[in-house]
């Protein structure tokens, strides 16, 4: 990987953001306040970290342009300093320099299609009819089920499974120990036992899907289960069987949702929220954290449902009223 540097000029340029300050200072990494260095740029967005931008040794920072603080080295002034930071990131991120490259451990099958322009690591196994197209990287121990499609410029990052007849579309983003389209929890009772259903659907990606590290994402028993276009999704995520999560949606870490449930477009769903099955929650819901959804939400909007921390004392008594309004 290359470590890049730029010069303030360029970086304003690049995140049309307004310049006060020398354009030639050069820049090499993005840090916190506390932790910034000379050659560091930083952030500022919030009065609680007022003292930290007075005492900063970072050579740049981002503020916003309503802000009239005291910081006297170079500034850029931006209406979005949280936005300006995200693009600053990905500026600053560390790339691949050689994508053509396969290590000579990989098992790959020989009906296997696989760009010239990609990065496949130590002991990877890509099975049988798999297409990787130009600019993916495949880090070690991933696992590739026969018949998967890799759109270009994704990343998968080590030891993840991806099982067959997966399709994981262009620039996404999958984390380590990610399992995706394993089978769902099917089956039928037969006496005191249970009969298997066998899943014989997949799992469909979109685009810029980021999905994190340990998340498990169930194929389909019939049919797909399917992750739109720019869907975000925390560690340690459980997608079960033939779900449906709409465009741009954002889900937190450790929430379960059961099978065949379909979220709409552009919902924040919080960390630790259980959704039971076959429910459809529509577009633009907000969901707060240690939620549990029982039922369809069909009306956009802010949703709560877990407790605030309170003493125990104090907990039963709330119980205990809410039981005699009953």
């Amino acid at each position: 990987m290359t470590n890049k540097e730029f010069n303030l000029g360029e970086i304003a340029k690049k995140l049309d953001l307004n310049l006060e300050g020398d354009p030639d200072y050069k820049i090499s990494s993005v840090n916190n306040l506390q932790e910034a260095h000379e050659s560091d740029i930083s952030f500022y967005y919030s009065k609680k970290f007022k003292k930290d931008l007075e005492e900063t040794n970072a050579g740049a920072v981002i503020l916003s342009k309503n802000d009239d603080s005291s910081y006297i080295k170079n500034k850029l002034f931006t209406e979005n300093v949280h936005l300006a930071y995200a693009k600053l990131s990905q500026l600053f991120e560390n790339h691949y320099d050689n994508l053509s490259q396969i290590d000579r451990s990989a098992v790959i099958h020989e009906t296997a299609k696989i760009s010239n322009k990609c990065y496949v690591g130590p002991h990877s196994h890509i099975e049988k009819n798999v297409i990787i197209e130009k600019g993916v990287v495949i880090n070690s121990g991933v696992s590739i089920g026969s018949g998967s499609i890799i759109r270009k410029n994704t990343v998968i990052y080590s030891n993840t499974t991806i099982y067959p007849n997966t399709s994981l579309g262009e620039h996404c983003i999958l984390h380590s120990g990610a399992v995706i389209g394993s089978d769902g929890l099917g089956f039928a009772k037969n006496g005191k036992k249970w009969e298997k259903i066998v899943h014989s659907g997949f799992v469909e990606i979109g685009n810029y899907v980021e999905i994190g590290a340990g998340c498990t994402i169930d194929k389909a028993s019939l049919g797909k289960t399917t992750i739109s276009d720019g869907v975000k999704l925390d560690n340690q995520i459980h997608l079960a069987h033939n779900c449906f999560l709409g465009e741009n949606t954002l889900i937190g870490a450790n929430t379960s949702i059961a099978g065949s449930v379909k979220i709409g477009k552009n919902c924040m769903i919080g960390g630790l929220c259980g959704i039971v099955d076959n429910i459809e929650i529509t577009d633009e819901v907000i969901i707060y954290p240690m939620t549990f959804v029982t039922s369809s939400v069909k009306n956009k909007g802010t949703y709560s449902g877990g407790s605030a921390l309170m003493e125990h004392k104090n907990w039963l008594k709330k119980v205990a009223s809410e039981r005699k309004k009953k």
